[in-house]
This record gives C-alpha cells, sequence and structure tokens, in this order.
C-alpha cells in the first residue's frame, strides 16, 4: 500500500497498459448524462495534456481516444432523450435537476442544432443538453454530424492547453529553474497580498505592511530561483 501512495498520477499513467481506455472512460463519464456535473473531466484532461508534454502520453492517440469518448456519451444521452422522453419529465432525475433541464430547454429552442456544439462548453447545460436534443425530436443523423464535429472541437479545446502550458514549462526550464517551494511561496505571497490590499483600502495603516509582506515573499520566492548567469 506503501508503494501505491508513492507513486505519482503520471507513474500510474504510464505504468497502466488500458491508459487509453482510461482516456476514453474520462471523456465519456465527462459527456454522459447528469455526470458531468460533477465529474471533473475537464480538469483530468487538461492534467493529461501536460503528460502529453513530459512524453509520458502520445499526441494524437489521446486526442483520438478523448474524441471517441466524447462522441459515444453524448450519443447515448442523445438516445436516452429519444427513448424516455415522457418518462424522463415525470422522473425524480428531471425534478432533482429541474433547474439545469430547464435552462438547457431554453438554451436548444435558442440555438437549435448549434446547442449541441456550444453545449458542450456549457457547464450548466453541458450534461444534458444532448437528451434534451433527443426528447424535442432533433434529427437522429443531424445530431450524429453535428456530435462528431463537435467533438473534433472539444477533444484538442482541453487537452491542448495543457499541452501548451507543460511544453512552454519545459521550455522555460531550459533557462531558468524554478523550484516548486518557489511557485508555492509566490502563490501564496499574491493569495496574502490580495488580502491586504482589500484591508488597505479601508484601513491606511495597513499599506506599509502590505509593502513589508510583498517585499519578503518576494525575497523567498528569488532565493529558490536558480539563474543561468
Amino acid at each position: 500500500m506503501d508503494y501505491l501512495y508513492s507513486l505519482d498520477f503520471a507513474q500510474l499513467i504510464k505504468q497502466n497498459e488500458y491508459t487509453y481506455l482510461l482516456i476514453f472512460g474520462i471523456a465519456f463519464l465527462e459527456t454522459l448524462l447528469l455526470i458531468g456535473f460533477f465529474f471533473p473531466g475537464s480538469t483530468a484532461l487538461l492534467a493529461i495534456g501536460g503528460l502529453i508534454a513530459s512524453g509520458t502520453l502520445e499526441l494524437w492517440p489521446t486526442l483520438f481516444w478523448a474524441f471517441l469518448g466524447a462522441v459515444i456519451g453524448d450519443n447515448i444521452s442523445f438516445w436516452i432523450g429519444v427513448y424516455f422522453k415522457e418518462p424522463l419529465h415525470h422522473s425524480r432525475l428531471y425534478a432533482r435537476h429541474k433547474e439545469a433541464f430547464l435552462k438547457g430547454e431554453e438554451f436548444f429552442h435558442r440555438y437549435g442544432s448549434y446547442s449541441v456544439v456550444l453545449g458542450r462548453f456549457v457547464g450548466p447545460i453541458r450534461a444534458v443538453i444532448p437528451t434534451i436534443a433527443g426528447s424535442l425530436g432533433m434529427s437522429e443523423k443531424l445530431f450524429f454530424v453535428v456530435n462528431v464535429l463537435s467533438a473534433l472541437v472539444w477533444a484538442p479545446a482541453y487537452i491542448l492547453p495543457g499541452y501548451l502550458i507543460g511544453d512552454l514549462y519545459k521550455r522555460l526550464d531550459q533557462y531558468l529553474e524554478i523550484q516548486v517551494g518557489s511557485l508555492l511561496t509566490i502563490l501564496t505571497g499574491l493569495i496574502v497580498i490580495s488580502f491586504m490590499i482589500k484591508r488597505s483600502k479601508h484601513h491606511r495603516k495597513d499599506w506599509a505592511y502590505t509593502g513589508l509582506v510583498l517585499i519578503t515573499l518576494l525575497a523567498l520566492g528569488l532565493t529558490q530561483i536558480k539563474y543561468p548567469w
């Protein structure tokens, strides 16, 4: 058990022979009816993009499996709407998430088939739009085409930012070695400074203290940065 706790996320991914099926599952659950409300799929995909930059994963297979998971997840949600249209509106599931369904229905009536594309990127309704499209009679062929095209955009949109950030960090690391401690110090400093500035708006004497905190935290951060020159 201690060995398992010692493994980081990258190691677990690299050692798992079903890695790409895991990526498929993340994208699938992120787009499945209602599960996308609480499943942190978008965050996981962003982290996966960082693993691509580190060389742990390959770019194109990752994009393909995320795309495939998104297509199948939305397609299943669509058919739930088609087959359970009436029972769904009288179910506890609908009653519990009535606000999300109503917003989704309004969104669908406003944007039509475009809502399937736009809905992938709108948090509150992302997990209900495909089901609503099915329940409101959207053409099966049209939904399939829009679903595939939107997934082609969705997968890179969530994975590539993590990849670009990871790649940028690798490039910067060639010139500037930044330890994790310095990043945490500076981040903590920014939070404290933000709090102190808000206080200073009401208490002028706190400005001096804010300045002292700023200088101290920046100094601590700089001591952990190694410059190549």
